[in-house]
Formats: C-alpha cells, structure tokens, sequence
C-alpha cells in the first residue's frame, strides 16, 4: 500500500489534535502515538469525513487491525484511547470507549514452570 493523502477535513483535524495536544504539555511521545493513530484511521476511511465516523467504524478498524495485522492489547488499546481523546476533546461526539474490543491479556507461566 502506497501513501495515503488524506482528505482536507481529516489534515485540519489532525492539525487541531496536535495543536490540543501541544498545548495542553502532552509528552512528545503522546501526541506522536496520538496523531498516528488517528492519521491510521482517517487513512482506512478517507472516503469519510472525520464527522461522518462512528463508534462502529472504530470498532470495525480494530477487528480489522486485530484479524489483519494481528496486533495485540496494548495497540488496540493506545487505538481506543487515541479515538476517546479524540471525539472527547477535537470532535465532541457521544463516543465510548470500545472496551469489549481489547484481546484478553495473556497470562503465561515462566519457562521454568511448563512442561516440555
């Protein structure tokens, strides 16, 4: 998959989001992890304006990431957070957290204790 360009609403949103961040002192690391989610998303519904995305899109983004791309816990979680901040604070919307969308944590037992 080549470069995206992203359509103008979604390049403004994330020039908003940035400018939030920065101002509100949010570590640089925050608002980088921030800004690639979110770009990540605007990038998988371009054809949507940021205001045309709902709770169901993001939940469908995370399956699609988690099926797809099989990534873990922490990344659906920092993808969630990152939707919550969000339409919390640069597009006020109703938007909840999709908590049921996060892998289960894994609990393994240290190598001493499995049987081989």
């Amino acid at each position: 998959m080549g470069t995206v360009v992203l359509n103008s609403p979604a390049q403004e949103y994330l020039l908003r989001l940035a400018s939030f961040l920065e101002a509100k002192a949010y570590s640089p690391m925050t608002v980088r992890n921030y800004l690639a989610e979110m770009r990540y998303i605007f990038a998988y519904y371009n054809h949507l304006s940021p205001e045309q995305l709902t709770q169901e899109h993001i939940a469908s983004y995370i399956n699609y990431i988690k099926k797809e791309h099989g990534v873990g816990r922490d990344k659906c979680r920092m993808t969630a957070q990152s939707c919550s901040f969000f339409f919390k604070n640069i597009l006020p919307s109703p938007y909840v957290v999709p908590h049921a969308l996060y892998p289960r944590k894994e609990f393994r037992l240290p190598d001493i204790l499995t049987q081989d």
